[in-house]
């Protein structure tokens, strides 16, 4: 059977807009569960719906009444939030050219539903985002003002801090006037079809200038399986659902846009069931967190989405034939 894609983000790319709210005082655990986002704390949420993430970006800025969210967010924290991987490959790149390669590539790697290019124009390269379709007006607005920040610092990086674009298009037909504060003397375009910011080709071989960023040690992501993979991407998504009890037939269904049944005969078509997918993503949390000897028993198994650790323990024995005191003991 055909596997559909499910619309993921990487859950890092919250975090801008997590840490802004929080510095203001906005209820930021609240607005992530009524967008139906696991709290931040939780193990395993690695990855979020597409949709539920655009749906997160909407309600806090109509709520807290911060049209320019992505903006403030963006300039605050630059590239710095980006996964550590990705920030140290943009920082060691030996130029400007090589660094707008990793971050176009890689962007789309954490978020399999965004479309980004660089096209080659005449005298320029011009960085090109569409915005997904699963965003909301005010949704998109945001995450792309984001972007065209993170674009900004990491252009700045090798051309100087006073480096700006001689333009810039945007989707969105609202300007944030602090934007037009730090860029004056950019021409700015609303209403586009896209996030359009050219970079002239003269400075494409500036090798980097400013000092490394200090990415956050926890942004530091696993492997990423392909999310491509139906089966595997729903398992990850739902693995930051499991410590609250929310890992339900009806949220997966719900994160993949079908219904209940529909997503039943989806991985009957891909030989696996809702329950395996579920009892394997508890056992990949589990085993991780066990690795960690800072983590009691009970712990992992609250995190993994057990109700006891007793039937965490016949669970865990159950896949891997070793109670998990045995499992920790063998990894020794």
């Amino acid at each position: 059977m055909r596997s559909t894609q499910i619309p993921v983000v990487r859950r890092v790319h919250l975090t801008p807009y997590t840490e802004l709210l929080e510095r203001i005082g906005a209820p930021v655990d609240r607005l992530l569960s009524k967008a139906g986002l696991p709290l931040r704390e939780q193990p395993g949420a690695v990855y979020v719906s597409n949709r539920r993430y655009f749906e997160f970006l909407d309600l806090a800025a109509r709520s807290q009444g911060i049209r320019d969210l992505g903006y403030q967010a963006g300039m605050r924290v630059g590239r710095s939030r980006l996964s550590k991987n990705l920030a140290t490959r943009i920082d060691q790149a030996p130029s400007l050219y090589v660094a707008l390669k990793c971050f176009q590539r890689d962007i789309h790697a954490d978020a399999n539903r965004i479309v980004t290019a660089l096209v080659e124009r005449d005298d320029r390269l011009l960085f090109v985002q569409r915005s997904s379709s699963d965003a909301g007006p005010v949704g998109w607005e945001t995450s792309e003002q984001l972007v065209a920040m993170m674009f900004l610092d990491i252009v700045r990086h090798f051309a100087g801090e006073y480096w700006f674009p001689a333009e810039v298009s945007t989707r969105s037909e609202f300007i944030p006037l602090g934007a037009l504060d730090v860029l004056p003397d950019t021409k700015w375009r609303g209403g586009e079809l896209s996030l359009l910011i050219p970079v002239p080709r003269h400075i494409l071989f500036l090798p980097p200038q400013g000092l490394p960023v200090q990415a956050d040690e926890r942004n530091v992501p696993p492997p990423l399986p392909s999310l491509d993979d139906f089966t595997d991407t729903l398992r990850e998504v739902l693995k930051g659902h499991l410590a609250d009890g929310t890992a339900s037939l009806e949220l997966a269904a719900d994160i993949v846009g079908t219904a209940p049944r529909t997503l039943q005969r989806m991985l009957a078509g891909n030989e696996t069931s809702f329950s395996e997918v579920v009892d394997r993503a508890r056992y990949e949390v589990a085993s991780s967190l066990m690795a960690d000897p800072t983590f009691r028993i009970a712990d992992v198994a609250h995190a993994a989405g057990y109700k006891s650790p007793t039937n965490f323990s016949r669970a865990f024995r159950r896949v891997s034939g070793v109670t998990p005191r045995e499992y920790r003991r063998l990894q020794r």
